[in-house]
């Protein structure tokens, strides 16, 4: 064994409990995010993001972007450029966001041990690593994780420039541009830095070399380009899609803020009722406030303003630009602020001394995490329904029986024609396409009509049933519904509870499919 191998062995040796754990919860977050990362498939969000980043070369894409988001383009520009090298499959974008989430849980770590100590900043990781919320996220090809782990590092980059332990100038110069250029709620991550640096440790640093001014300037040079983009913003904000149900006032604040507490603490795939979301749920907020009180009074400070002030910004343009998000898409707007809560709960899980509490506390909050995980990949007890689309199930099984010159009636949030095989593709059209399908049953009589109707947050589709109702009754060629399956099933208790949170009936399936075939003329 020479010099070097010795050297290596001792370097290993020298890494602490924490920093080994720290690299099991990155690994073990690799592994849950590699899991049936094909199960879920694309939903509404999801298509638009593929669709725009399949274009020639980035200038396209930023086109795209700006005609077709409300953000800013970097994410998508990543996309774009991931897509070149690694393929422009589904599961080849799945694993792009993927990166992001394993990424954020070694950004965690830097970032809590900012506020505590290395036991606290590992326990912080584990939270990352096996929280429902990322691993989910991360298998969705949006931006969710990705902000997330760009705001956990510049934060943890933040601090340790702040606080004089190293100079990592480059990581936060590339962090905090691709939050700034990626999403617009994470705005607040520079805006909380400059708070916090300018103001609440404004007495820290009174030596010549402040590196609070290297910081400011990083920050104008980012910033400045910005001023071009804001035509842009003008015209993406611009765009009215309409309110969503319970997303104004005070009761839509208290929903979202209370949602997203719940979603980071347990997930979005347990149901409240359950008891181990009741257990996950109790620990995880206890966690939280022994963890506050365990921070130094202005490292105190520092937590609420890096949490608070994203939080916030978030909650402006929810109410004022994005009425149209219902209020369980509140969490993954509010990303930015992820890191933070495990910074609480990982200090938190430092404070008990007791080996009874601790153990206790980690069976609560793991055991949650574990039940929400295991639902996700079973596709079941999904809150926000909308991430729980059975597209890619619903194809296979028209597939299965459709024939071609069949005719098949979506909606383009179904997104079920892209699992359709190609032999059936001709015969898709949308449901507003009444005049394209009128066409198709001219030239094919026989055809059968596959309607797949995406289940609503109204409810009812008047387009879809008035469109069975003409097809019931044509005189030239009347059908009948020969048979109905749904797919993606709604818990009868959520059912019951979300009917009495909106005041009506909640659909019993995401997608049903309805099998409209043609009667035998008599001669």
């Amino acid at each position: 064994m020479n010099t070097t191998d010795i050297s290596y062995l001792r370097s290993v040796r020298r890494w602490s409990l924490s920093q080994w754990i720290v690299l099991a919860a990155t690994l073990l977050s690799a592994l849950l995010v590699a899991i049936a990362v094909e199960r879920p498939s694309q939903w509404v969000d999801e298509r638009i993001a593929l669709s725009l980043v399949d274009a020639p070369d980035p200038g396209s894409a930023l086109a795209n972007v700006i005609a077709g988001e409300r953000r800013p383009p970097a994410w998508h520009l990543l996309l774009w450029a991931w897509s070149q090298g690694a393929g422009d499959t589904e599961r080849s974008a799945r694993l792009f966001s993927g990166l992001w989430a394993i990424l954020l849980v070694p950004a965690v770590y830097q970032l809590a041990r900012a506020f505590t100590s290395r036991k606290g900043a590992a326990y912080a990781a584990l939270f990352a690593a096996t929280a429902p919320v990322v691993i989910s996220y991360g298998q969705t090809v949006r931006y969710y994780g990705f902000v997330a782990a760009m705001a956990a590092l510049s934060f943890a980059a933040f601090f340790r420039l702040m606080q004089g332990r190293g100079r990592p100038w480059l990581a936060y110069a590339v962090s905090t541009g691709l939050l700034l250029y990626s999403d617009y709620p994470a705005y607040g991550v520079p805006l909380a830095q400059g708070l916090i640096g300018l103001l609440l440790w404004r007495r820290r640093f009174s030596r010549p070399h402040d590196p609070r001014r290297r910081w400011l300037a990083i920050l104008v040079g980012l910033g400045l380009p910005l001023l071009l983009w804001v035509p842009v913003v003008l015209l993406q904000g611009g765009r009215d899609f309409g309110q969503a149900e319970l997303s104004g006032g005070v009761s839509g604040v208290i929903l979202r803020l209370g949602y997203s507490a719940y979603a980071w603490l347990v997930g979005e795939t347990l149901f409240p009722w359950s008891p181990l979301a009741i257990a996950g749920l109790l620990a995880g907020l206890l966690l939280a406030v022994l963890g506050l009180r365990a921070l130094r009074p202005r490292t105190q400070g520092a937590w609420w303003v890096a949490f608070g002030v994203p939080l916030l910004i978030a909650q402006i343009l929810l109410a004022t630009v994005a009425v149209d998000a219902p209020f369980v898409n509140a969490p993954p707007r509010s990303m930015a602020c992820f890191g933070l809560v495990c910074v609480l709960v990982g200090a938190g899980l430092a404070a008990l001394r007791r080996p009874v509490l601790l153990g206790a506390a980690l069976v609560a909050v793991l055991g949650a995490h574990g039940a929400g995980l295991l639902n996700y990949y079973r596709g079941e007890a999904f809150l926000n329904t909308v991430y729980n689309t059975p597209a890619r199930e619903v194809a296979r099984a028209v597939a299965a029986s459709a024939q071609p010159g069949d005719a098949i009636v979506g909606e383009s949030d179904s997104v079920v024609d892209v699992y359709l095989p190609p032999a059936l593709r001709a015969g898709y059209f949308d449901l507003s396409d009444q005049a394209g399908l009128a066409a198709w049953l001219s030239d094919h009589p026989a055809a059968t009509v596959w309607q797949i109707e995406l289940g609503r947050d109204r409810t009812r589709n008047p387009a879809a049933e008035l469109q069975r109702t003409a097809l019931l009754g044509d005189a030239r060629q009347p059908r009948q519904l020969v048979g109905q399956r749904g797919f993606g099933g709604q818990d009868p208790l959520y059912r019951a509870l979300k009917g009495r949170l909106l005041g009506r009936e909640v659909y019993e399936y995401r997608l049903t499919v309805h099998q409209l075939s043609p009667l035998p003329v008599l001669k």
